[in-house]
């Protein structure tokens, strides 16, 4: 199995720096840090610059830009401007303060990069270090899940210290972003953990705590898997193809949710419950605004879909529409026959009329005529025929009812 392992001095593990480091900036640091402690631990170079290939740093932090030689010069260039302080918590007079690189610079296809004496004794001596697994790192593709993944690994064989929800967020450089908790846990906490346990060998997970009706701690814990197979150590982000149903799915979450775990997390859900039902819960979910949004939309479909009750009122209103529009249909349908037979009969009726009958029509047109001016009355003809239709109508219509009860 590939690893390329590197004894990272403790004090750079969970770095709390004034400035955000990127995770392009995280993985190459690593990167020279690496190269460094080889050639200080094993060639016994005595120098603080070091030279390092372009080609060899750009593949080994698995960066994948088309502007790369620009990302790194201003990446890089920004790690000599980062500066980290170290407090002492047992010892409050005792402080340290260094930039992360004091020199970079490239040259053809060489970087050329300079440490700082600190780093260069703690990479030597390693009186205190964690051995991290540099394929598994560059792997990771989220700045937080890099930070998590550095810290679980320094405390694997006891535990991550319960730390305060200021701490985190110092330690993630958020204190300015993600305000609400929901957010904050979404963006940062949930996708560390859920790409952390999906690529490397532990799965990473906390519990959060409360302080009055506020949370206030983050208790992480850390679980070793038993096995962890060549592809998933050496994995990359690599993009997968999903159905148009999760991709429908997808669509429907809220803004803070679409990410590329979700998918999966879409995918396997959508094996044990219908494309329906999943649309529902998701909408169900949105309108209960839990503070973890997955989590509820699992626990749905685990304990038969909070959402079904809902679903069934729209199953039956659209059923109730459906009946509504059918019997609106029949009705038109028959009035259409009921006008064209009621036509029919009238123009026969109309033929057939004795002198009589066609008088008191006569006489009725004249009473008409009489409030009505002539250019908004039809002619005499139609009128009596219109007349004989509205009786064939009603009678019809009457017999309709009949023949239905």
């Amino acid at each position: 199995m590939k690893r390329e392992v590197l004894n990272k001095p403790n004090q750079l593990i969970s770095i709390i720096s004034k400035d955000d480091i990127t995770t392009t900036q995280r993985k190459a640091y690593n990167i020279f840090l690496k190269h460094a402690q080889h050639k200080v631990k094993f060639e016994n170079y005595e120098g603080n610059t070091f030279k390092i290939s372009h080609f060899d740093l750009h593949k080994s932090s698995n960066i994948k830009n088309k502007n790369i030689d620009y990302v790194y010069k201003e990446e890089l260039k920004n790690l000599m401007s980062t500066t980290v302080e170290i407090v002492d918590k047992d010892n409050p007079n005792y402080w340290e303060a260094f930039t992360l690189l004091s020199y970079i610079r490239r040259d053809q296809n060489y970087y050329y990069y300079e440490l700082n004496q600190a780093i260069l004794s703690a990479l030597k001596n390693q009186t205190f270090f964690t051995p991290l697994n540099l394929v598994m790192i560059n792997s990771l593709s989220s700045q937080y899940s890099i930070i998590f993944y550095e810290l679980a690994i320094r405390y694997k064989k006891y535990k991550i210290p319960k730390m305060s929800i200021e701490e985190v967020r110092s330690l993630t450089h958020t204190e300015d972003e993600y305000n609400r908790f929901y957010d904050f846990r979404r963006r940062v906490l949930d996708t560390a953990c859920e790409e952390i346990s999906e690529k490397t060998d532990i799965i990473l997970s906390y519990k959060t705590e409360k302080k009055g009706r506020r949370i206030a701690f983050i208790d992480f814990e850390i679980e070793q898997k038993e096995e962890i197979s060549v592809e998933l150590e050496a994995k990359v982000e690599e993009k997968k193809e999903y159905s148009t149903d999760i991709l429908e799915l997808f669509k429907l979450l809220p803004k803070a949710e679409q990410v590329e775990s979700n998918k999966r997390e879409l995918d396997r859900l959508l094996k044990g419950h219908s494309l329906r039902y999943l649309k529902a819960d998701i909408e169900y979910t949105k309108k209960s605004q839990p503070d973890n949004f997955m989590g509820f939309l699992k626990a749905s479909c685990k304990n038969g879909h909070y959402s079904s009750a809902e679903l069934e009122k729209k199953e039956r209103k659209k059923e109730l529409a459906k009946k509504r529009e059918k019997a609106e249909r029949k009705r038109k349908e028959l009035e259409e026959r009921i006008e064209k037979k009621a036509r029919k009969k009238a123009l026969e009726k109309y033929e057939k009329l004795s002198e009589e009958e066609l008088e008191q029509y006569n006489q009725e047109y004249e009473r008409v005529a009489k409030f009505v001016p002539e250019t908004m009355r039809p002619p005499k003809k139609d009128y009596i025929i219109g007349a004989l239709e509205d009786q064939f109508k009603e009678e019809i219509r009457e017999l309709a009812i009949i023949v239905d009860d």
